[in-house]
């Protein structure tokens, strides 16, 4: 399994949306409904947002309707076509990394569709983002490097790079604005504090390939996608074994956490082999649903109440 999601991150690292690993997704016998996809999209409630690199598109669902295997609400077209990491801020508004062409960064306004404008100046084959309370953009680009972005601004205040940054992926952020980061080819996840620009690994037990991480704002539990351990591994904020582990499908890829709207500490999780989204809810490592309607390679994940 650690090939199959070696083969995605270099499909990103080429700045195209290439095919995810095959496979048989065991949700196949689910009716796929239609639906009238709508210009714009609700704010009143959580939302679960799909970076789709084979669609091209994000896809958004109620959450509220997960079980019973929906059909998007609405769609959002990305600018360049290979979307793989998605982030809100507290103003609502959406952030797309866009791998392909123009290689940049995407802002969509709360409740919006259509592009308000586009991020290039230090972006090169964005795989990660993440925004944190302070409006700082923060955008793991390939090989190996992470611009952050001041409220507003385009151009990057500052850029991490070099060891021991490998192939940095998944960002997330916690409630005192620190930055972690998810990086498959070191095969751990590292800390860069809010107030601070060291790197340090954070000795979590039981890693193979972290390719993404979320943190629950409300438990100060963050959660890690492991590709090769075929796993999502559960750590409260400062252990280093894992409070709670579940079982992959065959690829865990991206991972999000409501820490927003109801029900806070709800969990969704992209499984790149079933070509699937699965919820959890809080604390509970069985999913309740399967999303599958519209899903081709989720490569980002967000639930948020916008």
């Amino acid at each position: 399994m650690r090939r199959a999601i070696a083969v995605a991150v270099l499909s990103a690292l080429a700045g195209c949306g290439g095919a995810a690993p095959s496979g048989s997704p065991a949700f196949a016998t689910q009716a796929v409904r239609a639906r009238v996809i709508r210009p714009d999209f609700p704010t009143s409630s959580s939302l679960i947002f799909e970076a789709d690199a084979q669609e091209a598109q994000v896809n958004i669902y109620h959450t509220f309707e997960l079980a019973s295997n929906p059909p998007p609400i609405a769609t959002i077209a990305v600018a360049h076509g290979c979307p793989y990491a998605l982030a809100m801020d507290k103003a609502g508004t959406l952030y797309v990394a866009d791998n392909c062409g123009g290689n940049d960064v995407e802002e969509y306004p709360r409740g919006e569709t259509a592009l308000k404008k586009s991020i290039t100046r230090g972006i090169s084959n964005p795989l990660g983002i993440a925004v944190d309370s302070h409006f700082r953009l923060y955008v793991s680009n390939g090989p190996a490097t992470i611009t952050e972005y001041a409220n507003g601004a385009t151009k990057p205040s500052r850029t991490i790079s070099g060891a021991p940054l490998v192939s940095p992926t998944g960002l997330a952020v916690d409630k005192n604005a620190n930055l972690y980061i998810a990086d498959p080819g070191a095969g751990v996840v590292f800390k860069v504090p809010s107030k601070g620009s060291g790197v340090t690994a954070l000795a979590l037990q039981g890693l193979e390939q972290p390719v993404n991480v979320a943190v629950d704002l409300r438990t100060n539990y963050l959660w890690v996608t492991d590709a090769a351990a075929d796993r999502i591994d559960v750590y409260k904020l400062g252990s280093t074994s894992p409070a709670l582990e579940i079982s992959g499908a065959g690829s865990p890829y991206a991972v999000g956490v409501e820490n927003k709207g109801k029900p806070k500490g709800e969990m969704v999780e992209s499984d790149l082999t079933t070509h699937g989204v699965y919820a959890f809810d809080p604390s509970k490592s069985v999913p309740y649903a399967i999303l599958s309607n519209g899903i081709e390679d989720p490569m980002g994940l967000l639930i948020q109440n916008p």
